[in-house]
């Protein structure tokens, strides 16, 4: 036991002490954050300096007048006589409408320094061009059928109309007790999860195969296996390791709610969100807010936090165990990381399946297939990060938990059985059908 624990303080302190550890630890979360704004910020800082003024020649004289300018865009207005000539050759950007658009579609081009324009000029221009001839189309059928004008006004009102229908959901348990779904916002919350659990099991899963392979390569390993038992030395790469990860996940944890209580204090939302009230009007506060914006919030701060991280760091000491057991196992088996790589290769299928049959979930995570893998061992710890966000019933969660850990518990003495003979077998390659018959070995 004394040896158990050096092995695990060996291996916690080892990696908890580095500089790539604590940075990793502390900014991943504000760089996973930026990663999903960066697309935002970088088209709110996206440089339009380039064309400013666009020239319009309109041979017709119909759509010129149409086009209205901005604080990014200025239309000007130009004839094709020669006089324009110097105003022509000094333009940027030129807009040359030779005719009818109606009769014509092609009779319009766009002149450019640019190899590509910016999109948002050339799609503002392409859905001016495109009412004008549609109202005209619909102004010459009026005439010939002799509709009221004001009859087909109105119904282009209607057509134009952006009114939306927001149909809320709403959920019967047993007792008959109504409750509101949790919408998209638990459909993210729940696909993050998933990939999160799936890059930690695989990353601390390979730093115990990594570890396991050095050892075996520098010829340390027959100096240990000297003075400690090949079982405790493989449960303290595999605590020590997972201790890192599990703390990892707590500063995340702390960091994530604390970014939590940091919204509902500056937006003055109710923790228990027993009205929407409150998210409405925090909502209200901000500027072009709209009904998809509400509805995330409330999902988001409607989610038992509580109950997903309940399930974060309980499946994740399961799946741990049951996968860092199989990569020691293998890492055991092979004389340097190449060939580990690829032994390791059906442990890393099985995670794939996983990660991928969880992705599945998220679209029906109360159907069959998600409460089946939600039972199974080697894709519940992934899978079910998809059901945390919801309410699951207690009953699954208890057996889903048991059947991992139990599981986890018979794979950690089948690796040792492989391990204890693997880290003494040199220089032959070996493959899995011959590890398994290291199990019957005395």
């Amino acid at each position: 036991m004394k040896a158990l624990k050096l092995i695990i303080a060996r291996e916690f302190s080892s990696r908890v002490k580095t500089k790539a550890f604590i940075l990793t630890t502390l900014l991943t979360p504000f760089l996973f954050v930026a990663v999903i704004a960066l697309p935002t910020i970088l088209m709110m800082l996206s440089d339009n300096d380039d064309i400013k003024k666009v020239y319009v020649i309109d041979n017709t004289g119909m759509y010129a007048g149409l086009f209205e300018s901005s604080k990014n865009y200025e239309f000007v207005n130009i004839s094709s006589s020669d006089n324009n000539a110097e105003k022509k050759e000094a333009a940027t950007a030129l807009l040359q409408i030779t005719d009818d658009l109606g009769h014509n579609p092609n009779a319009v081009t766009f002149f450019s320094e640019k190899q590509q324009p910016p999109r948002e000029l050339t799609a503002y221009i392409n859905n001016v061009l495109t009412d004008a001839v549609k109202a005209k189309k619909i102004d010459d059928f009026t005439t010939q059928s002799n509709i009221d004008p004001q009859v087909v006004n109105e119904l282009q009102d209607l057509l134009k109309s952006k009114d939306k229908i927001n149909v809320s959901t709403i959920r019967w348990d047993e007792t008959g007790k109504e409750t509101e779904t949790l919408g998209e916002a638990a459909t993210i919350t729940g696909t993050v999860l998933t990939f999160c659990m799936f890059f930690f099991i695989m990353m601390y899963g390979s730093m115990v195969m990594q570890s396991v392979v050095e050892e075996k390569t520098n010829r340390i390993i027959e100096v240990i296996i000297s003075s400690v038992k090949p079982f405790d030395l493989m449960m303290g790469k595999i605590i020590g390791v997972g201790l890192v990860g599990l703390l990892q996940l707590m500063v995340w944890l702390v960091i994530g709610g604390g970014v939590m209580v940091a919204i509902q204090i500056y937006f003055g939302v109710n923790v228990d969100m027993a009205s929407s009230m409150d998210t409405q009007q925090a909502m209200a506060m901000l500027e072009n807010s709209n009904i998809d914006i509400n509805n995330s919030f409330n999902g988001i701060f409607s989610i038992n936090w509580i109950q997903v991280a309940a399930c974060l760091i309980l499946y994740f000491i399961g799946g741990y165990l049951l996968f860092a057991s199989l990569f020691a196992m293998f890492g055991s088996g092979a004389n340097d990381s190449q060939e580990a790589q690829q032994l390791i290769m059906p442990v890393m299928i099985i995670l794939m399946v996983a990660f991928y049959t969880g992705f599945a979930a998220a679209r029906n995570p109360e159907g069959a297939m998600a409460f089946w893998c939600s039972l199974i061992p080697f894709t519940s710890p992934v899978v079910m990060m998809v059901r945390a966000p919801y309410e699951i019933p207690v009953w699954e969660l208890v057996a889903s938990v048991a059947i991992l850990f139990a599981s986890a518990v018979l794979m950690v003495k089948l690796a040792a059985k492989i391990y204890r003979v693997g880290i003494l077998m040199y220089g032959k390659k070996v493959s899995i059908a011959e590890m398994l018959k290291w199990i019957k070995y005395k």
